[in-house]
């Protein structure tokens, strides 16, 4: 991080002036033209002075942070039950001593500092730029009263959260050192671990949806026993945020009741009030939930449901080989606007490619994000709804995405409460939009993404499971007699965007809700500019394949080609394949 960062103020806009004018002082001289020394030493005394004043402070920031003090405090009013069910999960997912060790402390704070250091590094590239004069070529839309976020806000937050730590070690240590750390409730909060880059050993997951009002049940229940049939799937959570009589008084909801008190069906109901939680999208995503797999599949409760061979025979695979990612079926971009931000997310693109590569999966290594500088250069991004790109995708929607269970510890950690309370308050309620900035800050990688349709082509591949699943709407419908409504995303979607016309029949809040695009972007800029840095974007399918081809204008300047590949051509799940002898 600190020689990328480094790399970015040589080249940040003050540099390159003074490179500029001494170029320009050099060609206008009569003496007669050397050899080009390299760009490290074009600067002059005075100018390379600069430069190394402005790295020395940077050095000096984070050797600040480095030298700050770990340990653990929390809020009061965490349950019981959730702070048993997430001591099980330690770092690797292996069992842990419920005692507060200094080690177990110090992985967390560590995770947090590097978001932290991130932050704090953007934040002095973003103070070395040339502040903007007059007024922006596009500001954030402002359609909602809700406060924005403050930008690099979460710098405040976890220097906040460590001072905290700093000062509680500071007491348990002079009481001697004994006890758990303190007696205080505080204290209760478990310590959260990063996944593994990779969990080879898990082979099923956990799939959860979530639904508050009946009207759905209808689609909800039709993806419930689709899913329920896979052979991957361990279990289904239905998180309800609703009174459980709303179920009681409708004939589908009294299924629900029925299969939730039987032992020997899969799904499992989850009732928010009743554990103390208020209706909240976040939901799905708490630690309460107590998913038995460490792989944990999403789905909306009006779908899609991707079929079994988009989501366990490629997405599943892709996510034991990136199990500190969030893997993701449906992804959106969020496109940058100035010429700075776009040099930059295209180096962080360059480099998440030769990191892959050169790994032949996921390398545990970060890659490069993109300082917004919002307040100081008018940097906005756009909230770009008009495909699911393969690469250059910054963050996903819920249906088909494949997340690591510890990061749900992470996402209800009481150091991120300020951004819980924003997504409570912003009328879009941007859940999705916030889990992925989150994983990404923490992991310090992009999304992956995988194709949602897979057709079928067998050959060389290597499948778990005993069978196929129907791919077809007419099959999946016949499996289950008709009844329900099984959404099927086949080739016949046309990725939402045909012609250069947006089928408005998907996505109906952003269609029928007005100015529910807008609302996203603002609340996409808060919770960037929030951290501070947007991630490089995705990597498709075909990644180093033949099928990877360049195209600029399209987001992370590629594409996979075909979009919705045959399941012979997916690289993981074939023998010599890109990633595949990562879980072979």
């Amino acid at each position: 991080q600190l020689d990328h960062a480094l790399h970015l103020i040589y080249s940040s806009t003050h540099c390159q002036a003074m490179r500029r004018a001494e170029s320009v002082a050099s060609s206008s001289s009569s003496r007669p033209a050397a050899a080009a020394p390299s760009s490290s030493s074009r600067l002059s005394g005075p100018a390379r002075a600069i430069c190394m004043v402005i790295a020395f402070l940077l050095c000096i920031t984070l050797w600040k942070l480095g030298s700050l003090t770990t340990g653990h405090s929390y809020p009061p009013d965490y349950p019981t039950d959730i702070i048993d069910w997430l001591r099980l999960l330690g770092k690797n997912d292996k069992q842990q001593d419920t005692s507060r060790d200094v080690d177990d402390i110090e992985s967390e704070v560590h995770a947090f500092k590097a978001v932290l250091s991130r932050a704090e590094t953007n934040r002095m590239i973003c103070n070395s730029l040339p502040k903007r004069s007059g007024p922006p070529d596009k500001e954030v839309p402002r359609i909602t009263n809700v406060t924005m976020l403050a930008e690099f806000g979460i710098i405040n937050a976890l220097s906040e959260w460590i001072g905290k730590v700093k000062e509680e070690r500071h007491e348990v240590s002079g009481a001697g050192g004994a006890g758990n750390a303190t007696n205080d409730d505080n204290t209760k909060y478990p310590v959260c671990h990063l996944p593994p880059p990779t969990s080879c050993e898990t082979t099923t997951y956990t799939a959860v949806f979530m639904s508050h009002a009946t009207d759905r049940l209808k689609k909800l229940v039709g993806g419930i026993k689709d899913i329920c049939s896979r052979s991957a799937t361990e279990e289904v959570i239905v998180v309800w945020n609703s009174p459980r009589s709303l179920l009681e008084s409708d004939k589908l909801g009294r299924e629900l009741l029925e299969w939730d008190t039987d032992p020997s069906h899969k799904m499992r109901m989850f009732f928010s009030l009743e554990n103390g939680l208020e209706n909240n999208l976040l939901n799905r995503y708490h630690p309460l939930i107590s998913p038995k797999s460490e792989a944990v599949m999403y789905f909306d409760d009006d779908g899609p449901f991707f079929d079994e061979r988009a989501m366990s025979h490629v997405g599943l695979e892709l996510w034991r080989r990136n199990a500190d990612v969030q893997n993701a079926a449906f992804p959106r971009n969020l496109r940058v606007l100035s010429d700075r931000m776009k040099k930059l997310q295209k180096h962080g693109m360059e480099a998440n490619i030769r990191s892959i590569l050169a790994a032949g999966a996921n390398e545990d290594t970060d890659i490069p994000f993109t300082p917004t500088c919002r307040d100081r250069t008018g940097d906005i991004i756009e909230y770009n709804y008009f495909v699911f790109p393969q690469f250059g995708a910054n963050m996903a929607l819920p249906s088909g995405s494949i997340i690591h269970r510890n990061y749900l510890c992470f996402i209800w950690h009481p150091a991120l409460e300020e951004l819980r309370r924003y997504i409570r308050e912003h009328h879009t309620h941007p859940d999705d939009q916030t889990v992925s900035a989150i994983i990404s800050q923490l992991s310090g990688k992009p999304p992956r993404a995988f194709p949602r349709n897979v057709k079928d082509g067998g050959a060389g591949v290597n499948l778990r499971g005993s069978e196929k699943a129907p791919n077809s709407t007419a099959k999946r419908r016949k499996l289950f007699s008709g009844e329900f409504d099984v959404i099927d995303d086949a080739a016949d979607d046309h990725d939402y965007y045909v012609a250069g016309h947006v089928n408005q029949h998907h996505r109906r809040l952003l269609w029928q809700q007005k100015n529910w695009g807008p609302m996203r972007e603002e609340a996409a800029n808060s919770i960037i500019g929030y951290f501070g840095s947007l991630n490089a974007g995705s990597v498709g399918w075909c990644v180093g394949t033949e099928y990877q081809k360049k195209r600029p204008r399209s987001p992370g300047g590629y594409t996979c080609e075909p979009e919705f590949p045959t399941l012979d051509l997916i690289p993981w799940i074939k023998p010599g394949g890109i990633g595949y002898d990562t879980c072979p």
